[in-house]
């Protein structure tokens, strides 16, 4: 689903070979993304970036976006919307996960995001996160003939879902991830 198009867009209409980009906003890093499919299954990537911006150091503690880690993080999508320019992409999509939807301050850096950067941000839910963990191991393992269980351990949340060949039976996330287990545990009592 095109969700945003930094740049000056290209051909659209899901035409082979199709440039994407997108934009996962993790609570341990920022990672970003730009490839190019010569099919659905086929491409190679054009930009790879991780930025350790530690969204959840502070999340999972007080509840709040740290102000020097949304400056970080706003300064990490500047550098991104750089890098797209003149790329052409066809399809681009970013999205926030734990840390930023559970921050009472997460709509703050969405907001900032949009006001200085080329960058729509957007919030998903676990479910969500669960769906394209799907999406993603679908893409590239055989689910026929049975059924899985795929759990994606993250910084803030842990996704657990039952899924077959067909799609996603079953899911749940829950509050917890190696960020926000570091944090609370490096806690003094």
């Amino acid at each position: 689903a095109r969700k945003t198009r930094p740049g000056t867009g290209g051909k659209g209409g899901g035409a082979f070979p199709l440039r994407v980009g997108s934009v996962d906003t993790g609570s341990n890093a920022i990672r970003f993304m730009v490839a190019e499919f010569s099919s659905p299954r086929d491409f190679r990537t054009l930009l790879y970036r991780r930025v350790p911006v530690r969204l959840g150091h502070q999340v999972f503690l007080t509840g709040r976006l740290a102000p020097e880690t949304m400056d970080a993080a706003v300064e990490a999508f500047g550098s991104f919307c750089e890098e797209t320019k003149g790329l052409k992409l066809d399809a681009f999509r970013a999205v926030a996960t734990s840390a930023v939807r559970e921050a009472k301050n997460g709509q703050e850096l969405v907001d900032r995001l949009r006001e200085r950067t080329c960058v729509r941000l957007e919030m998903i839910s676990g479910s969500e996160e669960a769906r394209l963990v799907h999406l993603a191991v679908a893409s590239r393992l055989d689910l026929t003939g049975g059924q899985w269980i795929l759990v994606d351990l993250g910084g803030g949340s842990v996704e657990v879902s039952l899924v077959d060949d067909v799609g996603m039976l079953w899911s749940e996330s829950h509050t917890m991830g190696s960020v926000r287990l570091l944090e609370v545990l490096s806690q003094p009592n």
